[in-house]
């Protein structure tokens, strides 16, 4: 069985990227960033899903550019 990875909010250690999740995260789940809790969990295919949301949305269109 492959182990489950989890990316807990409170370990990610750079303010700036922390932030960013966290505002993805509320955006998904239509909250406000102030109510997503610092130990809440992520999975390792969620916490990618949402560094790829962050990336798209700091620079749309980016992947078509490497074609």
């Amino acid at each position: 069985m492959i182990g489950l990875h989890l990316i807990r909010i409170a370990h990610i250690t750079d303010p700036e990227l922390k932030a960013k999740v966290v505002a993805a995260l509320a955006r998904r789940r239509g909250t406000p960033a102030s109510a997503v809790p610092e130990w809440f969990e992520l999975d390792d295919a969620d916490y990618v899903d949402l560094l790829n949301d962050i990336r798209e949305s700091e620079a749309p269109g980016r992947d078509e550019d490497r074609d």
